[in-house]
């Protein structure tokens, strides 16, 4: 393939409004990807095919081999989403001669990976440690920049759940009750949450179930509140940061690699564990719902006006623009 031709760029994603769906949908968006095989999950309902007109669809189980063989074989490079969803089109595309490329996310990882791409890719620098020889890029966010000038609305998307509770959903909801400044709080959540037995103590708290359109998640609020255990990438904060608001989450690696430490939330501890047999161990981070409070505490009334500002200036350097020559260049 000569270096003025673009290559073709295929992957398997679902179409579905969730963290990895909306990862390779901005990828496709963005150009960089120009082919899709869609995967129906089988737990979302959302499935959104007209993300990718004309592009042929598989059920996630039975999985179509046949057809994913003959849409990688007419690929030049496949780009995957953490997995292949079957390891064995990385040994397919290695006896074809197109590239395989893994963008890896740690915590999904198998710890002896059936087959081995030809290039790891990590979004984050934890994701760096964990396949040590991996190129770092960071995935860029498109997210409209609004100033935030004061931390008074405390916003929490708690998605669908987020894997073994991943996103801090409980311990964010269990510390309200400690926060003693009155505040404004917006949960949204694509899933139910039994609120009955719920004590929020002074706020006031909006709850919002359901998918809520992508383009409307950053439009209101000051400060994106997400305890997150365990994962490298997290898209919500970047795209918090990027939309002037204060990001208050975890004090833990990698977000204390790149966010402004001050409002970021500390952890009380860590302990090792891994989504299920067979996948790599990771450190997740226990959070105390008292030390939440302080830290809510800590900013509410504030004035964010620099910290927001300071959020677009960063944004600019995590767009498509500043990013897509890296992207183009590992993908050749």
């Amino acid at each position: 393939m000569g270096r003025d031709r673009k290559p073709s760029v295929g992957t398997l994603c679902f179409a579905t409004d969730q963290g990895l769906g909306i990862l390779a949908r901005s990828f496709y968006d963005a150009e960089i990807v120009t082919n899709a095989l869609i995967v129906e999950h089988t737990k979302h309902r959302s499935h959104h095919a007209e993300w990718y007109p004309r592009s042929p669809v598989t059920k996630h189980r039975p999985f179509d081999m046949k057809l994913a063989k003959d849409f990688c074989a007419s690929m030049d490079v496949m780009l995957f989403f953490e997995t292949p969803f079957e390891w064995e089109l990385i040994d397919h595309c290695r006896s074809r001669g197109i590239k395989t490329v893994l963008m890896v996310m740690h915590e999904c990882t198998p710890a002896i990976l059936p087959s081995r791409p030809d290039m790891f890719l990590a979004p984050s620098n934890l994701d760096t440690r964990a396949f040590p020889g991996s190129t770092f890029i960071p995935v860029p966010v498109s997210v409209q920049w609004s100033l935030r000038t004061t931390a008074t609305t405390f916003v929490h998307n708690a998605g669908h759940g987020g894997l073994k509770g991943r996103n801090g959903t409980r311990e964010f909801i269990e510390s309200l009750h400690y926060v003693r400044t009155p505040i404004n709080v917006i949960i949204r959540s694509q899933q139910s949450i039994d609120i009955s037995k719920v004590d929020v103590g002074r706020a006031h708290v909006d709850w919002r179930f359901g998918t809520m359109p992508y383009a409307s998640l950053w439009e209101e609020g000051d400060v994106f509140i997400f305890p997150e255990k365990f994962n490298g990438l997290s898209l919500p904060l970047q795209e918090a940061r990027a939309a002037g608001m204060l990001v208050m989450c975890g004090d833990r690696f990698p977000m204390n690699d790149w966010l402004p430490p001050e409002p970021l939330i500390p952890v009380v501890g860590t302990v090792r564990n891994r989504i299920g047999p067979g996948y790599m161990e990771f450190d997740e981070a226990r959070y105390d719902p008292v030390t939440i409070a302080l830290t809510i505490d800590a900013w509410a009334g504030r004035d964010i006006t620099a910290y927001s500002r300071q959020g677009k200036a960063w944004a600019k350097t995590m767009t498509w623009d500043a990013l897509r020559a890296e992207y183009e260049e590992v993908l050749r």
